[in-house]
């Protein structure tokens, strides 16, 4: 039997909570069950616990709650309003947040964006190759993730950062896409590489 997307969400978020992307109840992820129907990780609760039965519903085009799940305690994810607006102005089918250290520390070596070149791993993003010089944006923080739908909706509107699949968020983390749950998968497992190997050469590691 084929895997359900709500299950695949969870399979996800258990990966993730493994690789300490998730840890600690923060980071979310989320992924179009269908083009008008968001799948939404929940707020505040131990990532790798979620359970299908979970998720919310949610319109991407305005972030409105559909269908919320049967536990009246839970809440929809604070990411929600980035997750919907990069999915709007990017086409995204999938976003991850990820509290990774890698990502923290990166974003700590640049200014408004992180430069990454000479790596192998860079093939992994779709559309560049290994002699690409790939700029991913970084974000100012904000005190809650609302507040930082403005930040990502500048960054996303900014040309030199068209190639990028991912925003890193100062002292925060990063948010990092794809088509669909699979290259979201794809693209959190290459970038976080690259976030680790940049910081290790600027450290002489």
């Amino acid at each position: 039997m084929a895997t359900s997307q709500r299950d695949l969400i969870c399979e996800m978020l258990r990966l993730f909570y493994d690789k300490d992307w998730v840890s600690g109840t923060g980071g979310g992820i989320c992924s179009l069950e269908a083009p008008d129907r968001l799948l939404l990780a929940p707020s505040g609760v131990h990532k790798e616990r979620v359970a299908p039965e979970d998720l919310f519903v949610v319109d991407p085009s305005t972030g409105q709650v559909i269908a919320p799940p049967s536990n009246p305690g839970l809440r929809p994810s604070e990411c929600n309003g980035v997750f919907c607006s990069i999915i709007r102005l990017r086409g995204a089918g999938a976003v991850a947040h990820s509290h990774a250290l890698s990502a923290v520390l990166a974003a700590d070596l640049a200014g408004d964006a992180l430069e990454i070149k000479g790596l192998e791993m860079l093939k992994g993003i779709r559309g560049l190759s290994n002699a690409d010089v790939h700029l991913v944006p970084v974000a100012g923080n904000t005190p809650t993730e609302p507040e930082l739908v403005s930040h990502v909706e500048q960054v996303l509107a900014d040309e030199r950062f068209a190639s990028s699949f991912a925003i890193l968020v100062r002292d925060h983390g990063a948010y990092i896409w794809g088509q669909d749950i699979w290259e979201a998968k794809r693209h959190c497992e290459v970038y976080h590489f690259l976030f680790e190997a940049v910081r290790a050469r600027a450290k002489g590691d």
